[in-house]
C-alpha cells in the first residue's frame, strides 16, 4: 500500500481516494487517527501518511505515535494555522487552498505509485 490517507470529512476523503487511486497509488482511507493506527497495527505499510491536520483536531501526541507507529513520513494538510504546527512535530505541510495536482506533485516527491494498483 502506498498511502494511508487519513481525512474526516467522508466527500472529501473519497474524492481523494478516488483521484489519488486514477493516478495510480493504493490507498487505504480513514476517517480518524485512531483507524488509521488500526491498519497499521494489522501490517499497513504506507509509504506516506497524508492527514488532514485542518479537520482532525487531535493532539501533538497522537500524530507524533502515528508517525512512530507507520514508519513513514507524514504530509500535513492545512491551512495558515496549521503550517506552524506541521512545522514544529516535524511534518511536511501542503496548504490550503490546495488542487489535486499539487497534492500528487508532493506526493509523487515522496513515493512512486505501485504499479499492481493500477
Amino acid at each position: 500500500m502506498d498511502l494511508l490517507l487519513i481525512v474526516p470529512d467522508r466527500r472529501l476523503r473519497s474524492l481523494l481516494l478516488a483521484q489519488l487511486g486514477e493516478e495510480g497509488y493504493g490507498v487505504a482511507a480513514v476517517p480518524t487517527i485512531r483507524h488509521g493506527r488500526l491498519l497499521l497495527h494489522h501490517g499497513l505499510r504506507p509509504g506516506l501518511v497524508v492527514l488532514d491536520l485542518v479537520a482532525l483536531g487531535e493532539p501533538d501526541e497522537a500524530i507524533l505515535r502515528l508517525r512512530e507507529e507507520a514508519q513513514a513520513p507524514l504530509l500535513a494538510l492545512g491551512g495558515a494555522v496549521e503550517q506552524e504546527r506541521a512545522r514544529r512535530l516535524g511534518l511536511e505541510v501542503l496548504s490550503r487552498p490546495f488542487t489535486i495536482a499539487q497534492l500528487v506533485a508532493r506526493i509523487r516527491g515522496q513515493i512512486r505509485p505501485d504499479a499492481s494498483a493500477q
